[in-house]
């Protein structure tokens, strides 16, 4: 079998794939049904080729970064073909939406669509040069979806479709010099040497905690920096005092161990937490000035926050806790948890609620942009969210990515859901429906939470104990 094919079945092997098909097919599908009703929205399928080619240019860095495959023979050199004949594939694909383009004569359309063939490639190169330039593949998709954000808020979708309708020879000739270059560039040997064994973070491992604290590990130890790993004399000295107020083998010290090993590093880290709600609100504040003011996405954000999360119920170690000790100390921690999440979201909200009234309105390309506020009416639903997810990261407690899967495919189908027909997801949000969905997501998690601590198996692998 050819090492090109060997490489290529990854694409059905890596699981996490398959959550990137499902979210690209809702929102290609999504995209499709909005092509024809709005000008610019012909070439929607183009700048997703961004984030496709930081996955694919992704998941061809994590093979090599394997020493392994540095002493496979013929195995450096297929780097750029695999690369290569994905971002041709989809580009393909994605070009054929131009044959629907209207007031196109045969020839007209031949050529429009190989100049949009040719922008779609001129993205998926884009997508590959930020993966190749940042370590973190996570990083590399924030700036991905910032920059496809500033795009549509700049209107460029139109600018780009319009400059692929009317000057295709540019765009084709810009293509081809592109893709000759990138494959000079991807041909180059050292890129083997450069990535076996260098410490980095794939695109599908980026809610992997295990794999995510290791290439911090690996970092600082370059850096010889070790400080961000020591905890806080006072956090240790608050519940180390109050652990030992409690009987050794009581469930008070089980409790207040289990709030120690969550929440420890955590308040040690206090200034990362206050820069992530800078950046939440600075998100925030941009989704606001947005023509339908998605900022009821902030309250959504809970779910995929605590998939990180897992309740300390397993352990491989002897402990004093038992079934009764670590059935009361998951409840207060899920309590606490959703207390925190939810008020650090709600304290985004409120400050972009504050800021309303100095806001400007903004003015971009003649069209008058106002802020709009977020919806306080949805502060009930991180609290909604949150026991559901810990009920679901409980029951397939070994295999974290696939809760983060779910959630991730739940919060796409919110999200176009609610961007298609905002009236109807609307009238079902009431206080009584609300309050409801509120007792049911925690009756459920505690049903849950009490059949796996009296009736299952507590041993298991647990980074927490």
């Amino acid at each position: 079998m050819r090492i090109l094919i060997v490489n290529l079945r990854h694409l059905y092997q890596r699981r996490g794939l398959w959550l990137a098909y499902t979210i690209f097919g809702l929102l290609a599908l999504w995209s499709l049904a909005l092509a024809f009703d709005s000008t610019g929205l012909f070439m929607v399928l183009v700048p997703m080729q961004l984030i496709f080619g930081l996955c694919m240019a992704s998941l061809a860095i994590e093979i090599l970064t394997k020493p392994f495959s540095y002493c496979l023979p013929g195995h450096r050199a297929v780097l750029r073909k695999f690369i290569l004949s994905l971002g041709a594939a989809t580009s393909f694909v994605d070009s054929l939406l131009f044959l629907a383009y209207p007031n196109l004569y045969w020839g007209q359309w031949a050529l429009v669509t190989c100049s949009a063939f040719c922008a779609s490639l001129i993205m998926y190169w884009i997508g590959v040069a930020l993966a190749f330039g940042l370590r973190n593949s996570g990083s590399g998709l924030a700036v991905a979806v910032w920059l496809l954000l500033g795009a549509t808020f700049f209107d460029l979708h139109i600018v780009a479709e319009r400059t692929i309708i009317i000057y295709p020879f540019v765009i084709v000739l810009l293509g081809l010099a592109c893709s000759v270059m990138v494959w000079i560039w991807l041909g180059n040997p050292n890129w083997a040497r450069r990535l076996c064994a260098s410490p980095r973070v794939g695109i599908f491992d980026i809610w992997n905690r295990d794999k995510l604290l290791e290439f911090k590990r690996r970092r600082e130890a370059v850096r010889c920096d070790r400080s961000k790993y020591n905890l806080d004399p006072w956090v240790e000295r608050f519940f180390v005092r109050r652990m030992n107020r409690c009987n050794h083998l009581g469930p008070g010290r089980y409790i207040w161990g289990g709030l120690y090993t969550t929440y420890g590093m955590a308040l040690s880290r206090w200034k990362e937490i206050l820069s992530w709600l800078l950046w939440t609100l600075a998100i925030v504040v941009f989704l606001s000035y947005l023509e339908h003011g998605e900022t009821d996405i902030l309250f959504l954000m809970a779910g995929v926050m605590v998939t990180h999360m897992p309740l300390p119920i397993h352990s491989s170690m002897m402990i004093s806790g038992g079934r009764s000790e670590r059935f009361v100390t998951a409840i207060i921690l899920a309590g606490t948890i959703t207390v925190l999440v939810s008020a650090a979201l709600i304290s985004v909200a409120i400050l972009s609620v504050a800021l309303a009234p100095i806001m400007p309105e903004i003015t971009v390309r003649g069209e008058l942009l106002t802020f709009h506020t977020t919806s306080l009416r949805l502060l009930i639903v991180p609290s909604i969210i949150i026991p559901i997810v810990l009920a679901f990261r409980l029951i397939i407690y070994r295999k974290p990515f696939t809760t983060f899967a779910a959630v991730a495919v739940l919060f796409t189908l919110v999200f176009v859901l609610g961007f298609g027909s905002p009236k109807r997801i609307g009238a079902l949000i009431n206080p009584v429906s609300l309050v409801s969905l509120l007792i049911l997501s925690w009756l459920v998690l505690v049903i849950v939470l009490r059949h796996i601590c009296m009736r299952r198996s507590l041993v298991g692998q647990s980074k927490t104990y």
